[in-house]
Parts: C-alpha cells; sequence; structure tokens
C-alpha cells in the first residue's frame, strides 16, 4: 500500500509518500504510476518556483518526501494550489483503490 501524508499550513507544503500499490506487477501497475506522476509533477513544479524554498529527502524507491515553503507572500496562493491538487488526486487515488492508496492529511498553524 502507498501510504501518503500531507501537511498543509499556511506558508507551507510537506508531503510524505511512502509503500508500493502492489495492484500489479513492477512496470505494469497503474496505481504506482498515478501516484509517481502526482508527487514528481507537483515537486517538480514546487522546486522551480520563485519564493517557494524546496527541499527533498534523496529519493529511494517506494519513497519520497519534500517540504515546500513560501518565502514571500505571493507564493502562498502557489502553495495552497499544490496542496490542493494533491490532496484531489490522492483522494480520487484511494478511492477507486482504497486497498492500494492510504492518505493523510493534516493542518499546521
Amino acid at each position: 500500500m502507498i501510504s501518503v501524508l500531507l501537511v498543509n499550513g499556511r506558508s507551507l507544503l510537506r508531503c510524505e509518500a511512502e509503500g508500493h500499490a502492489l495492484f500489479d506487477k513492477k512496470g505494469r501497475d497503474i496505481v504506482c504510476a498515478a501516484a509517481t506522476i502526482l508527487l514528481r509533477t507537483a515537486a517538480q513544479t514546487l522546486s522551480q518556483r520563485p519564493g517557494i524554498c524546496f527541499t527533498s529527502e534523496e529519493p529511494v524507491l517506494g519513497k519520497i518526501a519534500f517540504e515546500a515553503r513560501a518565502d514571500k507572500d505571493s507564493a502562498i496562493t502557489e502553495l495552497k494550489f499544490a496542496a490542493d491538487f494533491l490532496q484531489k488526486g490522492f483522494e480520487s487515488l484511494a478511492k477507486e483503490f482504497p486497498q492500494n492508496v492510504q492518505l493523510e492529511c493534516k493542518l499546521e498553524e
């Protein structure tokens, strides 16, 4: 199972995902592919945005973790959009594949 933790604050977005979907064989797992695309696209986009301080752990097979902080108020909207994008994407995956994806969301003050 892929376990995803999204932590969302006013100027913070942290995401940690770990595990394997085990929906199908390696290279044919559509659930894993969907989760990977959501995570990589969000991480790559946030890492290139001005006004956002982006850090990530060294990726390893079956785990990705990153944190994005808005250095400027103008970047807060972008963080909010990225958080909503990830939340909606993983809610959809978890609803369709509840035995393969688990999502936990936390708000941070």
